[in-house]
């Protein structure tokens, strides 16, 4: 057994940091909180290595956190006090793609970007698209089951995993899952460990569903004068036979903040907007859908642009960290209402902001989850923190009034914590526990976050 740090050393094939330099790298994620220093910082490079880790953290009882790109939102690869962090940067492997059984296996740490691209090479697609895919890892994809603007048509992360291996938290090996696009064979593990954040187990290898690639894609960037109409005008066209795969809200103060961000003449992009993408099998199915937008869109007396699908994507792929460059603070949730509560949800929650501060609602339109950003105008540290706290505690609730849920695609981790019980029963978050126990019985594996 691994009892102490010299063993561990000596176990592995990866490697194991100490230094406060090397480990401040590893103490933050993008949630804006204030950063951990974990104890260790271990590059494992083989499924050994994460056995041997995990028996060394369990005879020490000495927590840990998995690590993949520290792209997310909600804390929930912030370091526990004292504890053990897991980088997969050096678990990149992505195999090569079996298209007779159209899926890829890949390991936690690649880049989702450059598992898109080698399937694409293949003649195969990848859709699932959040904006951080060129630095996000597929591990943490799967520990938030991540989304993107694709959701709307393609879904999420957890809609594309055949299969999943790796190690529980006492250090037992499971697989879940085969090569098959259909598997009803006993309880449904591989979807709990999918959004976990982290605390049911440790990942090591991913098996994820391949499709075909649309052949003709366009995007549209629609301007409205008000965020009222956008809805309206979404809500005409999503009862309509075109099925659009992306419909996404920008408001002016995206623009704004984007256009000095990057830096770029931005300004025939007008806002409030609707970037839309619609995909067809042919070119006269996208011609036909772009005659019915225009139309649409002189009911709705809106502009239309449709030359630069690239740059629309990059505006709003940019709209979160320009948006924390211009502000002294800024505090992100994605919580998700049903589309029929939209409106309202952008109605409201703009008047929620106390003087100082401003909310700036923009994203996944189509499917209702939409980030609201809290951003710090003027006050003071102190100020800050009591406003943010008394804002994000009427956005929660307004979003489980209206039907909705807590978070949509960045997760639970630390940032939403304390609202879990405004959302489950105490027997449903007794239950939620039971299956923490069961799957990490000495509570090792991400202990802070989601309770």
């Amino acid at each position: 057994m691994i009892m102490n740090l010299d063993q561990l050393k000596d176990s592995l094939v990866g490697s194991v940091y100490t230094n406060s330099e090397f480990l401040s790298h590893y103490s933050a994620d993008k949630s804006y909180l204030d950063p951990v220093l974990p104890s260790l910082v271990i590059v494992p490079e083989s499924e050994a290595d994460i056995e041997h880790v995990l028996a060394y953290a369990n005879a020490n009882n000495q927590p840990i956190t998995v690590r993949g790109g520290g792209s997310g939102k909600s804390g929930g690869a912030i370091p526990e006090p004292n504890g053990i962090v897991i980088s997969f940067e050096k678990m990149t492997a992505i195999s090569t793609v079996d298209i007779a059984n159209r899926c890829v296996v890949v390991q936690p740490g690649a880049i989702l970007d450059d598992i898109k691209h080698a399937v694409e090479e293949q003649g195969l697609w990848y859709p699932i698209d959040p904006s951080s895919s060129d630095w996000c890892t597929i591990g943490g994809n799967v520990a938030e089951n991540a989304g993107g603007a694709n959701a709307l048509k393609y879904g999420v992360t957890g809609d594309y995993i055949l299969a999943v291996s790796g190690f529980f938290g006492n250090g037992n090996p499971f697989s879940f899952g085969r090569k098959c696009h259909k598997d009803v064979a006993g309880y449904d593990i591989k979807s709990l460990l999918i959004g976990s954040e982290g605390t049911l187990g440790i990942i090591t290898s991913i098996t994820l569903k391949l499709i075909p690639r649309p052949r003709f894609s366009q995007s549209f960037w629609c301007s409205f004068s008000s965020l009222q109409s956008i809805c309206q005008f979404f809500q005409t066209l999503s009862v309509s036979s075109y099925q659009l795969s992306a419909a996404e809200c920008i408001q002016p103060a995206c623009l704004a903040a984007v256009a000095s961000y990057l830096d770029k003449d931005i300004s025939f992009l007008n806002g409030p907007a609707l970037l839309c993408r619609y995909e067809s099998d042919c070119q006269e199915g996208l011609d036909q859908f772009r005659d019915a937008l225009l139309e649409q869109c002189d009911v709705f007396d809106a502009s239309c642009h449709m030359e630069s699908d690239d740059l629309y994507w990059l505006v709003r792929r940019s709209i979160s960290d320009a948006l924390g460059d211009r502000y002294r603070h800024k505090f992100s949730e994605d919580i998700t209402v049903p589309s029929g509560a939209v409106k309202d949800y952008l109605d409201y929650i703009p008047t929620l902001a106390i003087k100082g501060t401003v909310i700036v609602c923009y994203g996944h339109l189509g499917d209702g989850n939409i980030h609201t950003n809290i951003l710090n105008e003027s006050l003071s540290e102190e100020a800050w923190g009591v406003a943010k706290r008394s804002m994000i505690d009427q956005i929660m609730a307004y979003a489980v009034e209206l039907g909705g849920t807590l978070t949509g695609e960045h997760g639970i981790g630390l940032t939403k914590k304390d609202y879990m019980d405004s959302y489950f029963s105490e027997y449903e978050l007794a239950i939620l526990k039971g299956v923490k126990r069961l799957f990490d019985p000495n509570t090792i594996l991400n202990p802070s976050k989601l309770f």
